[in-house]
């Protein structure tokens, strides 16, 4: 993640007893030299609280289920410049009876973008297209769910573990939701027991598609 130019790499490493399995989302390299209308948004990287990680920069609040504990917080990037990039990570490691769960989240200032390139769309293009180059394949696509009142994409696929990716391009930056786990069920549950507040004014969310870019 700290090589900005190539290639934006998140990597969320999930270890079991004798192994190790790595969830990855690449996100291919923001052209440099763009020029937008588009703000540029002032990102924090926030705070975790207990279960809940608050960022009033970007307007969520997301709080993940019982057993998932959140690492700390990363702003990639200077604040108001490109590319600007926050994450935070929540897992919890596998147990006897209970499998892993891993849920990751970003939001990526899409100013940076050409504008052809800012849509949710094209945004799940990218995650597509990175997360095969990593042996993830797609097993579904083209999904609408809703997520905290709000419409995302969503793109599941099959690695090491099994991996919902939930895309929302909102004014200024798209956000992003991975879920990963051993399997749909675990994952759907996941999605499910996690609490998502956007703030409408912050986020430059809206609550229809036709909102997004």
């Amino acid at each position: 993640m700290r090589r900005i130019t190539g290639t934006i790499i998140l990597i969320f490493a999930l270890f079991a007893v004798a192994q190790k399995h790595t969830t990855v989302v690449v996100v291919p390299s923001k052209p440099s030299g763009v020029t937008s209308k588009t703000a540029v948004p002032q990102m924090e990287k926030g705070a975790v609280e207990g279960r809940t990680y608050k960022n009033a920069s970007i307007g969520i609040e997301l709080t993940v289920p019982d057993g998932l504990e959140f690492g700390e917080p990363e702003l990639k990037g200077p604040p108001g410049t490109l590319p600007l990039l926050v994450t935070v990570t929540a897992l919890r490691q596998e147990g006897l009876w209970s499998p892993r769960k891993v849920l990751a989240f970003y939001a990526d200032a899409l100013a940076s973008y050409p504008e052809g390139q800012r849509s949710t769309d094209a945004y799940m293009a990218k995650a597509v297209k990175g997360n095969r180059q990593t042996g993830y394949e797609p097993v579904e696509q083209n999904l609408k769910t809703s997520f905290g009142g709000m419409s995302f994409a969503r793109t599941d696929f099959r690695g090491s573990l099994y991996e919902a990716v939930l895309v929302k391009s909102c004014d200024a930056q798209a956000f992003v939701f991975i879920f990963a786990s051993s399997g749909k069920e675990t994952v759907d549950a996941l999605i499910a027991a996690t609490n998502l507040k956007l703030d409408l004014v912050r986020s430059g969310c809206h609550r229809s598609d036709s909102g997004n870019k």
